[in-house]
């Protein structure tokens, strides 16, 4: 069986039953998509945000455990998709519910059999796929060896035989694989994205970032990079860290004290080049040679602490009695990361408004960050770029997406993914880049994005653009034009998607006070000294003023007749 089977499935599974027309979906809102799950532990959790992040492309996604769902998210779903990361007794009550949904639903993983579509499977054990179709995969996908007389719409192979992959029941279907990985989803999305009648995305585009910009870059360098991009007429923004550590590491550099750079970055905004906040600009350990703002590299887990000095290592969920206790925990340790987040958001933002830059969205560096950093990012933001981290185990569980997603459990953030790399003077990055567009190319209005480095040498990038041109599917996207919102104390910045930017700005002098009390305090301190001898001053020769004028008043009086 052809591996089109798979992609068949997923066409039927979002298309046939709930969209009657094409026309009649075109105006119709995206579909609601409930993903419910079974699992133990945060790990597992994983491949549930995988499937969140690619179904969110399509539709408005709700996840939820299936011990939490409620009758009126089953009633208003449009398709239900079921995660079993282990086995697990279902309740009654939400196995009923499903079980009744009268449209198409997808099941994976364990527990299937405890539904009525699949009650005649069984599960004899794991296994790991090394080939589906004619493709021999890169990495082995793990997977439920099953039994059943049911449909077998496509199968994969082992080293010794052939497994099924995809079962199908009327019009319901079992997917064997629990482990979801990207490679399995590049053969899984472009089907989706080209069958999907409810969703007509746009062309292909392409956006870059010119990031890596903080206090110390060069102008010079700056200004040669966007002149190059600019005599090839590909749009860029800029991704821009207000602060950052001395070579030495012992004390910080400002970006408002970088005038020329600051004037430089003033001018791209006015010419309409949107800015992009680069984090505070500061790593979260001060020894770090890379910056790691929003997760602890060292210890490779969530920040548990608001200075690093006072960090430990959070505990596994084997070191607590129950599952809740590990949650209430977790949940505790999670306020501290986003009061962390929260002043890095409102330091940096305020910083570069002082420099009268206004910022449109967020990105990460490297990419790490928790789910409750996400939390507190999608209060201040509406847009963020770079990679999505699957799990608050580790940062080693990420990935990027093929179209703007906005998953549920990064709070619905709008999402555009870095998903191409650059050339550099490594050998292989040229055919990984050129096989990096030839996939999104299968992919109806894939989104490309790019970041280029402020430090990459001027051949590396004319050699990027070359191959770039070699697409012409793509077209490059202004980020000055997408809709975008920022908002941070006292601060409210809105872009439209023409371009026009509108900053709401409340208390600014006072916000000024404050900064250069925090930055500069024995500076301060001579300014309102100053400031005081002045006021006295002024009183002083006012004073002498009233004097005089009640003096000439009086001589005045005294010299009329009769007085």
């Amino acid at each position: 069986m052809k591996f089109k089977g798979v992609l068949t499935f997923f066409a039927f599974l979002l298309v046939v039953s709930w969209i009657p027309e094409t026309t009649q979906a075109q105006s119709q809102k995206k579909p609601t998509i409930l993903i419910v799950y079974n699992a133990t532990t945060p790990m597992e959790e994983k491949t549930v945000h995988r499937v969140d992040a690619l179904f969110s492309s399509y539709g408005d996604t709700v996840v939820e455990p299936i011990s939490k769902i409620t009758k009126q998210q089953v009633n208003e779903a449009t398709t239900i998709i079921y995660i079993g990361m282990n086995e697990a007794d279902i309740s009654r009550q939400p196995r009923e519910w499903i079980q009744k949904f009268p449209r198409q639903k997808l099941f994976i993983g364990y527990n299937a059999n405890q539904f009525e579509a699949f009650r005649d499977l069984r599960i004899e054990g794991m296994g790991d796929f090394v080939q589906i179709d004619s493709k021999t995969l890169t990495t082995k996908i793990p997977f439920l060896k099953t039994t059943s007389n049911y449909k077998e719409v496509i199968k994969g192979k082992t080293l010794h035989r052939t497994y099924p992959i995809l079962l199908k029941h009327n019009k319901d279907y079992y997917l064997s694989l629990n482990k979801w990985t990207d490679e399995f989803q590049l053969y899984l999305q472009p089907f989706i994205a080209n069958k999907t009648t409810w969703y007509q995305p746009p062309k292909h585009r392409v956006w870059m970032i010119i990031d890596g910009i903080r206090p110390s870059t060069s102008p010079k360098q700056l200004k040669t990079l966007t002149d190059q991009l600019k005599r090839e007429n590909v749009p860029y923004a800029l991704a821009v860290s207000a602060v950052e550590y001395t070579a030495n590491r012992k004390s910080i550099n400002q970006l408002s004290e970088a005038k020329e750079l600051r004037d430089l970055l003033q001018e791209e905004q006015a010419k309409g080049v949107a800015i992009i906040v680069n984090g505070y600009g500061l790593s979260y350990r001060q020894e770090d040679q890379k910056q790691h703002e929003f997760w602890d590299d060292k210890l490779n887990q969530p920040i548990t602490a608001l200075n690093s000095a006072q960090a430990k290592p959070f505990y596994s969920i084997e070191e607590f009695s129950s599952k809740e206790a590990f949650q209430e925990a977790r949940k505790k340790n999670g306020q501290i990361e986003k009061q962390y987040t929260k002043q890095r958001i409102q330091e940096a933002v305020s910083a570069l408004s002082r420099a009268k830059l206004y910022p449109i969205a967020f990105t990460i560096e490297n990419g790490q960050a928790s789910s409750y950093v996400y939390e507190e990012i999608a209060q201040h933001f509406s847009t963020y770029f770079g990679t999505l981290q699957y799990s608050d185990e580790s940062s080693e569980f990420n990935g990027v997406q093929p179209l703007v997603t906005k998953p549920s459990y990064m709070y619905h953030l709008q999402v555009y993914s870095t998903n191409l790399t650059p050339i550099t003077s490594n050998l292989e990055s040229e055919p990984i880049l050129i096989q990096q567009l030839k996939n999104l190319t299968t992919i109806q209005g894939s989104m490309a994005g790019i970041k280029i480095n402020v430090q990459q040498k001027p051949e590396e990038i004319a050699r990027t653009l070359s191959i770039l041109n070699t697409f012409p599917q793509f077209e490059w996207l202004d980020l000055r034009k997408i809709k975008a919102k920022v908002q941070v104390t006292d601060l409210t910045i809105i872009q439209s998607d023409t371009g026009k930017l509108a900053v709401k700005q409340e208390n600014r002098y006072i916000d000024l006070i404050k900064y250069k009390w925090e930055t500069s305090p024995f500076e301060f301190s001579l300014w309102v000294l100053f400031g005081i001898v002045l006021l006295f001053v002024a009183l002083f020769f006012l004073n002498v003023l009233r004097l005089r004028f009640t003096l000439k008043k009086r001589l005045f009086e005294e010299r009329k007749p009769n007085g």
